[in-house]
């Protein structure tokens, strides 16, 4: 039995955060990603959340995402900055203490500066007890592939800034599993599995359109998944690993049924 959490990012499926709460866990995950705007739409706030989130005996994973945050320029790096606090803030009252941070998608990012921004961060979350979970992202402008962020994380040194890993962003620009081999378990803070039907060319509009909207469940695709599943288990990875699926057809079908194949599928790859 594996003692790796399981979890499911909630953008699979549809209603309100209480029902889609309830939904993952009756389906057997004992984890969700929660997005800022499942918050926002709940009736009962973060706090309700949380309340219910206990009693449904569920967990979260990590709150998304804060968007373009290092690398700012001067007109946005103080709004960037109180956002930070906002999340921290909420993710405080759910009880989550990880926040997804992606690397900056934005062509007038300033990189001489995203270690600076990257270090103030980890110190803000730090004095919450909170990691950031960074993610290089396929058509980010800066640190857009697995090794590019993994050398600047290690250059920054900051205890609790960690790695998500994602497949769809690994392999859409011709990354594969050998990419985990460098990088310590303990700096992995989630693994995100997914599926594609096709590997789309690198062009940023078509990579945003599959991955926001034709992802498919582990083993409905082409990737590789035994091999970066082999790989993770090789380097002793301890983290949450769960289902991050964005697509419209089957976030429009009936939510039992489709947590219920994400929870197959991820116990086929990982049981």
């Amino acid at each position: 039995m594996s003692h790796n959490p399981k979890f499911l990012n909630l953008v699979l499926l549809n209603g309100d955060p209480e029902y889609k709460l309830r939904t993952a866990r009756a389906a057997g995950f004992e984890q969700v990603e929660i997005w800022w705007e499942d918050v926002q739409s709940s009736t009962h706030g973060a706090i309700g959340l949380a309340k219910f989130a206990k009693q449904q005996k569920l967990g979260f994973t990590n709150l998304q995402v804060l968007r373009d945050f290092t690398g700012a320029q001067d007109s946005d790096r103080l709004y960037k900055r109180a956002e930070l606090h906002q999340f921290i803030h909420i993710a405080y009252k759910l009880g989550c203490n990880t926040i997804q941070a992606p690397a900056s998608t934005r062509e007038d990012c300033l990189a001489e500066r995203i270690d600076e921004d990257l270090c103030w961060m980890a110190s803000e979350a730090a004095r919450y007890n909170m990691r950031i979970m960074y993610e290089p992202m396929a058509w980010c402008s800066v640190d857009n592939t697995l090794p590019r962020a993994w050398e600047r994380l290690q250059r920054i040194q900051q205890p609790n800034i960690g790695l998500v890993i994602d497949l769809f962003h690994i392999c859409a620009l011709g990354g594969d599993a050998s990419q985990l081999e460098r990088i310590p378990a303990e700096k992995i803070y989630a693994v995100q599995l997914c599926d594609v039907a096709t590997l789309p060319p690198p062009e940023k509009h078509t990579l945003m359109d599959i991955a926001r909207h034709h992802r498919l469940l582990p083993g409905y695709g082409i990737l590789d998944i035994e091999c970066f599943i082999d790989t993770l288990k090789r380097i002793n990875y301890k983290g949450p690993i769960g289902i991050e699926v964005f697509n419209d057809v089957l976030k429009s079908q009936c939510s039992e049924i489709v947590a219920q194949q994400a929870w197959q599928a991820l116990n086929r790859y990982w049981p």
